[in-house]
């Protein structure tokens, strides 16, 4: 690498960083009616840090979906490209907090529970920024007609992952409220939530990622359900699995219930790996 391609990348680092600022001012917005965010986390509130994290470190994600775009041959047009896809990118970030606070984790105010430093929330809304940077990235990457494109890929991809965890909160937690346990301040519940989501997001990024081969609408439609059926069928398995065998002291159901953090910390990261590996079968 030559001493101008390091420039072009630190040209594409600050427009990142531009963003990064941009989206922490946006946050500090939305929450200045509840808590001063500035003042909270240099008190050591932990639910704000991992709010805040997991925004920076989503938008990073889907900046890569920007940077991995084809050239134009034009290094200002593609700089503006990047700006273009970035405000993108940093939109799709604070459009998700809505999406948390009104259907992932329904009944909870989310802003009042981190006020409150109620870190299985802040992870919940760790998981959910970092997925959404994610389906961002795979978004970005996967767009084949432009910013519509870009932005419809991404409302299918939130779309699904929102079903997908309300589902999963509705039926497969039937008998373990979840999201109430959350409120309530139980991580181990907030940790395994998060890392669902993560899981779920790298399926989805592949189904989005791997769903160029058909010009028509329809075939791409059907292309994009058969790899997300797949993908989740196959880590649903995967799961069932590894909640027999890797954590053999305890069931799922003992974990949350009793909080136990450590073995839903190692669940959690094993299926986030797991699903890493899936998402590349599926591409």
């Amino acid at each position: 690498m030559n001493i101008e391609q390091y420039g072009i990348y630190i040209l594409y680092t600050l427009i990142y960083i531009g963003y990064a600022v941009v989206l922490k001012y946006v946050l500090n917005f939305m929450s200045s009616q509840h808590y001063d965010a500035d003042d909270q986390l240099a008190n050591g509130n932990l639910a704000v840090g991992l709010r805040r994290t997991g925004a920076q470190f989503g938008l990073a994600i889907a900046m890569m979906g920007v940077l991995s775009g084809g050239t134009t041959g034009s290094l200002t047009q593609d700089l503006m490209n990047s700006a273009l896809y970035g405000l993108a990118a940093t939109m799709f970030m604070v459009s998700t907090l809505i999406l948390t606070d009104k259907l992932v984790t329904p009944g909870i105010d989310n802003l009042k529970q981190l006020k409150e430093n109620n870190t299985s929330v802040g992870m919940v809304e760790l998981g959910m920024l970092v997925s959404t940077g994610i389906i961002s990235y795979s978004s970005i990457y996967g767009e084949a007609g432009g910013l519509l494109s870009t932005l419809a890929y991404f409302v299918i991809g939130q779309v699904t992952l929102v079903v997908l965890i309300v589902v999963y909160e509705k039926v497969f937690t039937r008998h373990f409220d979840i999201v109430s346990q959350i409120g309530k301040g139980n991580l181990s519940a907030g940790v395994y939530l998060g890392g669902k989501l993560i899981a779920y997001a790298l399926i989805l990024k592949s189904a989005i990622v791997g769903n160029g081969g058909s010009a028509e609408l329809s075939d791409m439609v059907v292309e994009y359900i058969f790899l997300a059926v797949s993908g989740m069928l196959i880590l649903y398995l995967f799961e069932f699995v590894i909640d027999l065998v890797i954590v053999t002291s305890s069931s799922m159901k003992e974990i949350l219930n009793e909080d136990r953090i450590i073995p839903a910390v190692q669940l959690s990261s094993i299926k986030i790996g797991m699903a890493l590996i899936l998402s590349n079968a599926i591409l």
